[in-house]
């Protein structure tokens, strides 16, 4: 399928003299880069997205049912950084939202939506992006990456899973991770009494929610691998860290000082969520100074901790789980799955090994970018990218350009998720527009003093 604006003329324009781009994922990550380079590569070019599964997601993992809510605020959700309040703005005029069930009740910046509405404001920013530009060509392909190889004439060669081979100037990488299968689908479903739902995240925690709501199950476990869950979040909470001292550079520092400037911040009811938004603002710059160790530790002992902070509740969905746990209705339980079978799962805790058995499973993890995969194992081969230290995805810059084996840039850039072992929070909807922007600039910059190819 190709997308062009209405007043776009092919036929006038040499598409051989256009520069050649691709983005490999079309879900929230590729979708946010297409409407950068529309809106600020100023060069016309020829852009090609490739996806057989397209969805759209708000942070946490994609592949979620579109009624699912999302992991970010409305205020953290625009897709032009320069321009915070744009979706604010677009749901309060948009008719659909206005009627929606859950309304526009309380401070609109700090309501959370689900994924459907967020969707619907995506794609009509997309198209209105590309209206606008009568010098680009679009063209959307169901087909999935083979591999990525560099290409004898200079820049990039994409093999499609059809078998079709294409060159490109660059290349974006975007197909962010996702959520593991249910092993019973979402079709056809039936009340069960006992249902586990596994992980630890908002969207695991809003599915059991809804799952109790709607009297589809009577009770549920809920399996987070930490032990940790989403902590509430509040709009009220304006606290920052002030101190004498300058912010330590080490991970054991900076979290000790993280602890007492919350502590601080409870004793003055200014709220610790204001402590951890200001937190994370510095979280890059600590990163980026931290050794190996460090961000091993990090991985294997802080991480959890930090995400159930991070990644908040609504303040309703943390009271209604706190009832729910409070009433029976919810069971948290601590370990790792090892197997989901059709009537439970086998569980790995602090107890050994054990079979909990359930009418129906649901996994809601998020699972790490595989590397391992052919797409991956391609990049890897040729040497164009390299893995990050932790194993979490691939190396980049602040700016998402992946960084060859020789530390060179070649073309390739590696957006969202897959930079987190560079980049910490670069899984989260701001970080990701941002980044955005960046990459379009660092394209534009990159393609006025590199060598002129062949098309």
């Amino acid at each position: 399928m190709t997308l062009v604006p209405a007043h776009f003329l092919p036929q006038s324009l040499d598409t051989g003299s256009l520069a050649r781009i691709a983005i490999v994922g079309r879900g929230f990550t590729g979708l946010m880069t297409a409407i950068a380079l529309l809106k600020t590569f100023h060069r016309p070019f020829h852009l090609v997205m490739f996806d057989p599964f397209p969805k759209i997601d708000g942070g946490e993992g994609i592949g979620r049912p579109a009624s699912a809510l999302l992991n970010s605020r409305v205020r953290d959700l625009s897709v032009d950084p320069t321009a915070r309040d744009d979706f604010r703005q677009w749901l309060e005029t948009n008719e659909d939202w206005r009627d929606h069930e859950d309304g526009l009740s309380g401070n609109v910046d700090h309501a959370f939506v689900p994924g459907e509405v967020f969707s619907a404001y995506a794609y009509q920013r997309f198209s209105e992006a590309l209206r606008a530009r009568a010098d680009v060509m679009v063209q959307v392909r169901s087909e999935s990456v083979a591999t990525i190889e560099r290409h004898p004439q200079a820049g990039l060669s994409v093999l499609s899973g059809d078998g079709e081979q294409a060159r490109f100037d660059t290349v974006f990488l975007a197909t962010g991770y996702g959520l593991r299968d249910s092993p019973d689908g979402t079709a056809g479903l039936t009340s069960a009494r006992e249902v586990q739902v596994i992980g630890g995240g908002v969207h695991a925690v809003d599915r059991a929610l809804r799952l109790l709501a709607a009297g589809e199950a009577s009770h549920v476990t809920l399996i987070s691998a930490s032990g940790f869950l989403p902590q509430p979040h509040a709009s009220s909470a304006v606290g920052a860290i002030a101190s004498d001292r300058p912010f330590p550079n080490t991970l054991r520092g900076a979290f000790r000082h993280l602890r007492e400037a919350a502590n601080r911040a409870a004793l003055e009811g200014t709220g610790w969520q204001g402590i951890m938004n200001d937190f994370r603002l510095r979280a890059r710059d600590l990163w980026q100074g931290l050794t190996p160790e460090e961000r091993r530790r990090f991985k294997r002992h802080v991480k959890p901790i930090y995400d159930s902070h991070r990644n908040r509740l609504p303040l309703g969905h943390y009271e209604r789980l706190r009832q729910a746990i409070a009433s029976g209705a919810i069971t948290v339980r601590k370990g790792r799955v090892e197997r989901i079978a059709t009537n439970g799962v086998l569980l790995s805790g602090a107890a050994g090994l054990q079979v909990l058995p359930a009418d129906r499973t649901i996994d809601c993890r998020v699972r790490p970018t595989d590397l391992d995969s052919p797409l991956f194992r391609s990049l890897l081969s040729a040497q164009l990218v390299r893995r990050d230290e932790l194993d979490l995805g691939i190396t980049v810059d602040r700016d998402g350009r992946a960084l060859a084996a020789s530390g060179s840039f070649e073309g390739l850039f590696a957006m969202g998720p897959l930079g987190l072992g560079s980049l910490p929070d670069i899984d989260l909807v701001p970080q990701i527009v941002v980044q955005a922007h960046a990459a379009a600039g660092a394209l534009e910059t990159w393609l006025a003093t590199a060598t002129p190819h062949t098309h």
